[in-house]
């Protein structure tokens, strides 16, 4: 008996230094055989036995008195063939068990030993169900809670246990977890897990996923790669960051390098399908969706992502096909309609897209991207009030939202309601001051309603931010050549603004050319002007108003006149009373968070 006892003592004393399971039973063996009803509820979950340690149990008897050693053999036996929880449990109630009858000092300390490894490999099991899992188990907060305790002792007990460190971290780094501990653990884990190469990888994962900063996050993950370059997670989480930083090469490649150790994994040959479909690599984007089809044909995701690829091509009809195939495996799905519904919107049948975004707004009547594409659709038929109550709507989801703003100070502009669109740019500015759309909106309202000194302070910000925009330099030239404001006009510089906005558009834009012709006028250069004042009325491919004024520009410089220009464009409200945000929101039965005090 004594000398079976040290041969399993060696046995656990490689498990405590080196692996997380006993013997042949590696994590993946023991880890799928965890039933739910052996994880008790969190509030309900008894006590890990730490109360009554076995480091402090009862007085030690003499050696010959070793009652507690047919329990520590109960518990290498149930130790060996651990299954699962269940069985993990009875190894450490006979371990203490055994060292409350009392055992001698060897086979004390082996029962110390044997203790805590079981709690790490109790940990260890719920940890692995959690990182293994394809889809988040809905159990998973309470797996966490009940390896949490038992890791809270462990540490306790062992505080130079590097892997206990390591999975406190990787659960700490989960939703609702709490990131600073998460980083320390993980920081405490890389000093004491020595040459263990993949779990120090795994702690840079960790280390990566609480980090703020994009930079510090890559050079984690640059780390976990040196240090485990053929680990399929590892290549797969770095793969899918440097996707979300718009770094295609490198997802690629690390994707890549994670489908040749496990190329029957069809979210890989998917990932990789969108990292190249964002490189602009659609051949390649095309196999890798064909590839996840075939290894997964009854998911819906390599069909959706492949059904992009092609309306991205405007290979529309194909796009359709997938987007059926989806919505046969997951009937209803929104993200499916959505796309279909943008799709029908490519390929002129509005009537079809429409349905599909009512079909979306009657599951779920607050949806961002249905309100925003039927808002834009009724913007494209000239229906600005409907296009204004869906992004009114959203923008009291979402009021600090720059872009959704900006657009809503668009439809504002485009519905000729300039003051409402300037009130909606100056919000969004006041969110991120550098936002170019709300600077060139708001510097467009502002030309409209003679605002020229406000207007020429938000271009010469648009300017900074894009030197070579030919609308800010067109825009521009324009105010400081025609302004009535003496103070404002700068003919030199409205030539040389002009001129640029010219290069920039290959010559071919009539009313740009005009600008050019126009600060040459005001520079006093009217042989110049009506040069450039006729080749802007050659360049004009249509006879509309825009020619119309082009031609009364021309007959002012042949008059040798300058042109001045001052708009002072009334609001122009909607039909009927707008309706205010609370009624527009009713269906939606959320509380009001208006923005909007003037309604």
């Amino acid at each position: 008996m004594r000398q079976h006892l040290r041969v399993c003592s060696v046995i656990v004393g490689g498990f405590l230094v080196g692996s997380v399971l006993l013997v042949a039973t590696g994590p993946g063996a023991v880890a799928q055989d965890v039933a739910q009803d052996e994880i008790p509820p969190a509030a309900t979950q008894p006590a890990a036995p730490q109360q009554a340690a076995p480091q402090q149990a009862a007085p030690e008897k003499p050696a010959t008195e070793n009652a507690g050693q047919e329990e520590l053999d109960a518990a290498i036996d149930a130790k060996l063939g651990a299954r699962g929880l269940a069985d993990l449990d009875r190894v450490l109630a006979h371990c203490q068990r055994a060292l409350e009858l009392g055992l001698d000092d060897e086979s004390r300390k082996f029962a110390d030993s044997l203790y805590t490894g079981t709690l790490v490999d109790r940990a260890a099991m719920l940890v692995e169900v959690i990182y293994r899992a394809r889809e988040p188990d809905p159990q998973w907060p309470r797996m966490r809670a009940f390896a949490m305790r038992d890791l809270e002792e462990i540490v306790t007990r062992d505080p130079d246990l590097g892997q206990a460190h390591l999975m406190i971290a990787r659960l700490e780094s989960l939703p609702r977890g709490n990131p600073e501990r998460a980083r320390s653990a993980a920081e405490r884990a890389l000093e004491l897990l020595g040459d263990d190469r993949l779990q120090k990888a795994r702690a840079h994962l960790v280390l990566a996923a609480v980090a703020d900063d994009p930079e510090q996050q890559t050079v984690h993950l640059d780390a976990a790669v040196e240090l485990a370059p053929r680990d399929v997670d590892i290549r797969r989480t770095r793969g899918m960051q440097m996707l979300v930083q718009d770094r295609f090469d490198q997802a690629c490649e690390d994707l890549e390098a994670a489908i040749a150790t496990d190329p029957e994994d069809a979210t890989l040959h998917q990932a990789l399908g969108m990292a190249c479909m964002m490189d602009n690599r659609m051949d390649a984007a095309r196999d890798a969706f064909d590839r996840a089809v075939e290894l997964a044909p009854d998911a819906a995701g390599p069909y959706l992502q492949r059904a992009r690829l092609e309306a991205v091509a405007g290979n529309n009809a194909e796009a359709l096909d997938d987007i059926e195939h989806a919505l046969d495996l997951n009937p209803g799905d929104i993200q499916a309609l959505l796309l279909r519904a943008r799709v029908h919107q490519q390929a002129g049948d509005d009537d079809a897209a429409e349905q599909d975004v009512e079909d979306v707004l009657r599951r779920d009547v607050r949806n961002a991207q249905a309100l925003e594409l039927r808002g834009l659709m009724a913007a494209e038929r000239g229906d600005y009030r409907a296009a204004v109550d869906d992004f009114r709507r959203l923008v009291a989801t979402q009021p600090d939202d720059a872009v959704l703003l900006s657009q809503l100070g668009m439809l504002y502009l485009a519905a000729k309601q300039p003051r409402k669109a300037i009130d909606r740019f100056t919000r969004a500015l006041e969110i991120d001051e550098q936002h170019f759309p709300s600077l060139r909106g708001r510097s467009d309202a502002r030309i409209s309603i003679g605002e020229h000194e406000a207007a020429v302070a938000d271009l010469e910000k648009a300017l900074d931010l894009r030197p070579d925009d030919s609308g800010v330099l067109n825009n521009l030239a324009w105010v400081l050549a025609t302004s009535p404001d003496e103070k404002l006009r700068d003919g030199p510089r409205a030539v040389e603004l002009a001129t640029k906005a010219c290069e920039v558009t290959d010559w071919k834009q009539a009313h740009i050319i005009s600008t050019l012709a126009a600060g040459h006028a005001e520079q006093g250069d009217f042989e110049a002007a009506k040069k450039f004042s006729r080749q802007a009325v050659d360049a004009q491919s249509e006879a509309d108003e825009v020619e119309a004024q082009l031609r009364e520009e021309l007959a002012s410089y042949e008059q040798e006149k300058p042109w001045r220009e001052l708009q002072e464009l009334e609001d122009v409200p909607f039909a009927g009373e707008e309706p205010a945000l609370p009624a527009l929101m009713e269906e939606a039965a959320r509380p009001r968070r208006p923005f909007d005090d003037d309604e």
